[in-house]
């Protein structure tokens, strides 16, 4: 399964540095054209089926995505809004940025609670009835093939599982499941992902008294660089590849996953 996590378009909120939270702001013309170039990126990706947060900014950057992908039935599900940010919502970023245990927003372990419940629950909806001949291996990884190509495709979003794009070389594929999902959601909803995938957040995993819902491998290519480092883009993507293998006694298939691009933005560099 490849699980597209795209952040909404730009505000006018987003552009002046004013907290939204749960303030249902639409997409501005700048917002609505970024969905427009992800959504013409993205048209060769063969979408099984596509979520979004209910607020305005995220339903209708999904709904440009999907204009293209008849078979991407779109389902809005409320765990995938963004933390809400309580009296902060509204005010100027630079003016509550150290205030905001202050204002009444809502806690990350919450936040953190509802993600892992969408996600868990999509998981087992895809988790197929037997594993795979073999763990898949990305189309990232080195096979046979070797020379400025691959070193290219290494190094590039382009390289990455997209329909149409021919590649060199043998690739092991996981046959059991293959749904393509798309999720568009918010930066809050990205970053407590990833911090619960990459088991960065251990308070609030504690608070949850859950495992992470799969076992996320980041390659050492992708890095973060801090706080300032996880932070995605009007419209960037981060891409997952999950596959399933078989577990220890009695546990069945087990998620496994790898992190195939974090905020790729390439759909809204100019041409060359």
């Amino acid at each position: 399964m490849l699980l597209y996590l795209v952040r909404h378009g730009q505000t006018e909120q987003n552009a002046r540095g004013i907290v939204q939270g749960h303030l249902d702001t639409p997409l501005s013309p700048t917002g609505q054209e970024q969905a427009k170039k992800l959504s013409e990126w993205l048209k060769l990706v063969p979408f099984t089926e596509a979520w979004s947060s209910p607020l305005n900014r995220a339903e209708n950057t999904a709904r440009i995505i999907c204009a293209g992908q008849p078979k991407a039935k779109l389902r809005i599900d409320e765990r995938l809004v963004t933390q809400g940010a309580g009296r902060a919502e509204g005010q100027p970023w630079e003016e509550v940025k150290g205030k905001m245990d202050e204002m009444g927003g809502e806690p990350r372990a919450d936040l953190s609670a509802r993600l892992h419940d969408w996600l868990s629950v999509l998981l087992d909806t895809h988790t197929p009835a037997a594993s795979g001949s073999a763990t898949p291996i990305s189309p990232l990884s080195p096979t046979s093939s070797s020379g400025p190509a691959l070193e290219r495709a290494l190094s590039s979003i382009k390289g990455l599982p997209r329909p149409g794009i021919a590649r060199s070389g043998s690739v092991q594929t996981n046959t059991t499941s293959k749904g393509v999902v798309l999720v568009v959601t918010h930066q809050e909803c990205i970053t407590a992902l990833l911090d619960m995938l990459t088991s960065q957040s251990t308070d609030e995993m504690e608070k949850l008294k859950k495992k992470a819902p799969i076992d996320l491998h980041v390659p050492e290519h992708i890095s973060f660089e801090g706080e300032e480092g996880k932070q995605v883009g009007n419209t960037g993507v981060a891409i997952l590849r999950v596959w399933w293998e078989d577990g220890e006694e009695g546990m069945g298939l087990v998620p496994r996953g790898r992190l195939e691009a974090w905020g790729s933005e390439e759909h809204l560099r100019d041409e060359e």
